[in-house]
């Protein structure tokens, strides 16, 4: 039938990006469409950030299986477009509940759900459960509730995952916050200098052991890890900060304000700790810097 011939070019012309081609070409089919093709167009729509026409191809896919967990998933990725969450939510679930293996809904709900530990860590208990202990679950797991304040449960699942991939550098910073929290100091800085000295690039782990440091008023060591920080991620506004905090310390006043400046690009709330370091100048007399400082502090506004 015509359906044989639309399906492959249109699959061509998705390959290949022309997203407007493919939906035109299946839309004149729409009659003979299977679900394939269907699918396909919803994508195709997705792609030019097309909520509404993504809904209207999978109502019809839907109306002739309701039982479909990708077409369910795709439908709550349209709503998800058109900022309707609890419409989103429920085609996710729906999918789910068709097929607790369909990783694709288990991703969106995780987006969804970014700012609620409580949903969050059900969901990744579910992930574990249906599709396996993946390192990156038990990792995901052990940050959710390092995060969340629940320390015995992180301790368990940071170290499980360690075990898991020990090429992760998350899990070994999330066990250093978890073991500080819990009073095992001595382990906890451990753990975070052990971290920071064999993940170079995760900005997360120079970070954490550059505050510890600066706590231990240990400055010019800080200012090491904060820098490597700033190297592994140059848009990581704590990283600066921390360097430029700990550079004004030692009176490296022009690292500092490039520090503080970068800060600031990066986050506006910066701008506190900035003007803080601007008065100290001024407390101190310090006529080199007060006005190169000021001029910055004053540019860095919310």
């Amino acid at each position: 039938g015509v359906q044989t011939c639309a399906l492959p070019i249109s699959e061509t012309f998705y390959n290949k990006g022309e997203y407007e081609k493919t939906t035109l070409l299946l839309w004149k089919q729409i009659d003979k469409l299977d679900r394939k093709a269907l699918i396909l167009l919803a994508k195709a729509h997705q792609k030019k950030n097309e909520p509404s026409e993504m809904i209207r191809a999978l109502n019809i896919s839907l109306g002739k299986n309701e039982k479909d967990a990708e077409a369910n998933a795709l439908m709550g990725d349209a709503f998800n477009m058109q900022k309707n969450s609890k419409d989103a939510l429920e085609h996710y679930k729906t999918a789910l509940e068709i097929d607790p293996k369909y990783e694709p809904a288990y991703r969106s709900l995780a987006v969804h759900y970014e700012k609620n530990p409580y949903e969050l860590r059900i969901l990744y208990q579910d992930m574990i459960q249906n599709l396996g202990s993946r390192p990156e679950f038990i990792a995901k797991l052990c940050e959710i509730n390092t995060q969340d304040g629940t320390f015995e449960d992180a301790l368990k699942g940071c170290r499980e995952a360690i075990v898991k991939d020990p090429k992760l550098a998350d899990p070994y910073v999330n066990l250093a916050i978890s073991l500080k929290a819990t009073g095992a100091d001595a382990e906890a800085v451990k753990t975070m200098k052990k971290a920071a000295d064999d993940f170079p690039k995760s900005e997360f782990a120079q970070y954490t052991y550059g505050r510890q440091l600066e706590e231990q008023k240990s400055y010019v060591e800080a200012m090491k890890y904060y820098k490597q920080g700033v190297d592994a991620d140059p848009k990581a506004a704590r990283s600066w900060l921390g360097l430029a905090t700990t550079s004004f310390e030692v009176k490296k006043y022009d690292i500092s304000l490039i520090a503080y400046k970068n800060a600031c690009k990066y986050d506006k709330k910066t701008a506190v700790a900035f003007r803080k370091a601007t008065t100290v100048l001024r407390t101190n007399r310090n006529s080199d810097w007060i006005g190169k400082f000021e001029s910055a502090s004053d540019n860095c506004t919310f």
